[in-house]
């Protein structure tokens, strides 16, 4: 079950993270970190983990930042690495499927979309931040759909063990289940092979 952090809890542990991690955010433009010549700021790192810490409903301290902000650094590289391959393949999708995308978004999250705005405005978060997460990650999975669904294929013996394990799912379900896994791994790889052709530099 998850916890919910009051709307006020959140906003003041983010304002002391602020504090504690960034200091002067005049200096939030500074460049942190350069993938393929696009640049991460550090003003894209500190809206990311002030986006993370309402998303996962954590708690940002001096114990953790440094450890958090490391794992940001990390997701925002990984982006701009996904980013580079979807423009390659021109990936786009419509109204249609990027309400759905988000409604799996919020339910997954166990958010309301309106209060997930409000949370984020009361932390000078820039919502489109957000819309273009989840827009970032509906492409990427329509590009590893495409790359990779046709010539993914899940045994009967994977489908077997899976439901002997779960025995209330269907084989259709244990099915998706297998495949998905499958798709997982590709994009894994995908990653990897692009993040070693990749020229990083961290300021």
């Amino acid at each position: 079950m998850i916890t919910r952090i009051p709307k006020k809890v959140i906003l003041i542990f983010l304002f002391i993270f602020s504090s504690i991690a960034f200091g002067d955010e005049n200096k939030s433009n500074r460049i942190e970190v350069l993938v393929n010549e696009k640049i991460i700021t550090k003003y894209d790192i500190i809206q990311r983990m002030r986006m993370n810490a309402i998303l996962k409903r954590i708690e940002i301290n001096e114990t953790n930042y440094k450890q958090l902000m490391g794992v940001v650094v990390e997701d925002l590289v990984v982006e701009k690495l996904k980013i580079k391959k979807i423009d390659e393949y021109n990936i786009s999708f419509d109204k249609d499927e990027f309400l759905e995308h988000e409604n799996r978004f919020y339910t997954s999250l166990n958010y309301k979309k309106e209060d997930l705005k409000e949370l984020l405005s009361l932390n000078k978060i820039n919502y489109n931040n957000l819309i273009e997460f989840i827009e970032l990650e509906l492409k990427w999975q329509k590009l590893i759909y495409g790359l990779y669904l046709r010539v993914t294929s899940v045994t009967e013996q994977e489908i077997f063990d899976l439901m002997n394990k779960n025995p209330d799912i269907s084989r259709e379900t244990a099915n998706d289940i297998m495949l998905q896994k499958q798709l997982d791994l590709k994009s894994m790889k995908l990653l990897k092979d692009l993040r070693d052709e990749a020229t990083i530099e961290y300021k």
